[in-house]
């Protein structure tokens, strides 16, 4: 009797302690299932906040911790056909770019076909100060190159359908003087990328596009991701605004691709970039040794195609992309298995904040968000020392105008729009992404600057 009262016992004991184990599983799963969800409803209340300013329209996706947490659309895809976003979705990447052209040549690297340490003149012979510019110089904005968007022909161009070689690209900035030795400062340069992609082309004897594809878009299943934003053909294809609102919108041109190249020119989608993440966290492209060094901060917080940040302790991978009518953001955390993407079809200078405050959610962290701009009393004479007429050009006279305790601002002559004090020497439009700020010194002329996206024009006082 005894040994069997002790095998039916243990039965029991088997029995309580299986159901126990059971509830402990299902509260925790259901625990977890409504974390996730007040982190999902959190989430989109802080890209909510953002989109009330006109400042998020667009996609958001957030991986963590092996889920794919927060997929949602914002906004209008094409607002005059009242097409929403969605999460196909297509967007331009901008800068982003250089995250793949860099991984492309970190690749090469790795199977030997390249040194991070080559200088330039091994692959481009006749390119001025080539054997002291090397590849890592490049990848990580230290060369000196001279910025070729500071280039006002090459500017002008990117709104248009002009093809160029790619000697004439060459020619918008080789020439120019260094801004400093190379390796001894920071100073983001496209012109550097640029130099990248036909480097990549010498070597893999391929387009920059086929190499990419081949090398990563192919691997990863990237199937809606691309180079010639202009000719994709996509219900899915987002149109650029510069600016948006419920009672504005402003469309704005698409740049042309090949001139922003290995330095700004693919589009994707969330989705797609999701695939891009597990693939560098999964060490499908290159080693885990590889992307180490990649990420790894060579000056200023950059490394190979890359921004490094400490935030809250942690290592924060992360790199965006603003071109006129398009931004985009990704950030990861791969030991956390942490993935932020946020796409937009408008010019935003606040996406990486969105971001960043996305990241502190998630991680516990205090945040603030986003405000509607205030308007400030300042006074009578403040504003009477602003009022005058400014020359932004030989063609174009700014006109900063006084009356009744309020300025204006009025370009040749446009219709007059009221300014709105936000700070002393600072001020913005109503419904527009305007901001204009003022500095006066002493013995000098007073000087007024434009922002407008990524526009930022500078006119002094007559």
């Amino acid at each position: 009797m005894r040994p069997q009262f002790h095998i039916l016992a243990l039965r029991y004991l088997f029995f309580f302690f299986s159901t126990a184990c059971s509830i402990k599983a299902q509260n925790q799963t259901n625990l977890n299932s409504l974390n996730q969800e007040k982190k999902r409803e959190e989430i989109d209340a802080i890209i909510q906040a953002f989109a009330s300013i006109n400042k998020f329209n667009g996609t958001a996706f957030v991986h963590y911790q092996n889920k794919n947490i927060f997929e949602k659309s914002y906004g209008w895809q094409d607002a005059e056909k009242k097409i929403p976003n969605q999460d196909k979705s297509v967007y331009q990447i901008a800068s982003l770019t250089k995250s793949f052209t860099a991984l492309m040549v970190v690749k090469l690297s790795e199977e030997g076909k390249l040194s991070v340490k080559d200088p330039i003149a091994k692959f481009i012979p006749d390119y001025p100060r080539g054997n002291e510019i090397t590849i890592e110089h490049l990848l990580t904005h230290t060369s000196g190159i001279y910025e070729i968007l500071r280039n006002k022909e090459f500017f002008n161009m990117l709104p248009t359908g002009k093809s160029i070689t790619k000697d004439q690209e060459l020619s918008f900035f080789e020439n120019e003087p260094l801004d400093f030795e190379p390796g001894s400062q920071f100073s983001y340069s496209n012109s550097g990328y640029i130099v990248l992609g036909m480097i990549i082309e010498k070597v893999t004897g391929l387009s920059y596009e086929n190499a990419v594809r081949k090398n990563i878009l192919e691997p990863l299943k990237m199937i809606h991701t691309g180079f010639d934003y202009s000719a994709l053909k996509s219900p899915y294809k987002t149109v650029p605004y510069s600016y948006i609102s419920k009672t504005k919108r402003e469309k704005a041109n698409v740049w042309n691709s090949t001139l922003t190249g290995p330095a700004g020119q693919i589009y994707s989608t969330v989705e797609d970039l999701y695939r891009y993440y597990m693939g560098l966290r999964d060490y499908k492209i290159v080693s885990h040794e590889a992307f180490k060094k990649a990420t790894t901060p060579f000056l200023n917080g950059y490394g190979y195609g890359w921004f490094i940040d400490d935030l809250y302790g942690k290592k924060l991978i992360n790199h965006g992309g603003n071109i006129e009518g398009s931004t985009s953001y990704f950030a990861m955390l791969p030991e956390d298995d942490l993935c932020i993407i946020l796409l937009n079809n408008i010019t935003s200078k606040k996406l990486e904040k969105a971001g960043n405050t996305i990241l502190a959610a998630l991680l516990g962290q205090s945040y603030t968000l986003p405000q509607t701009k205030k308007e400030i009393i300042i006074s009578t004479d403040v504003l009477k020392k602003y009022a005058g007429d400014y020359q932004l050009s030989d063609e174009n006279i700014l006109h900063i105008l006084y009356s009744n305790g309020q300025l204006f601002i009025r370009s040749n002559n446009d219709p007059e729009i009221k300014m709105f004090p936000e700070k002393e020497d600072a001020f913005f439009l109503q419904d527009d992404d305007t901001e204009i700020s003022f500095m006066f010194k002493n013995g000098e002329k007073g000087v007024v600057t434009i922002k407008k996206g990524l526009s930022s024009k500078t006119a002094e006082k007559l």
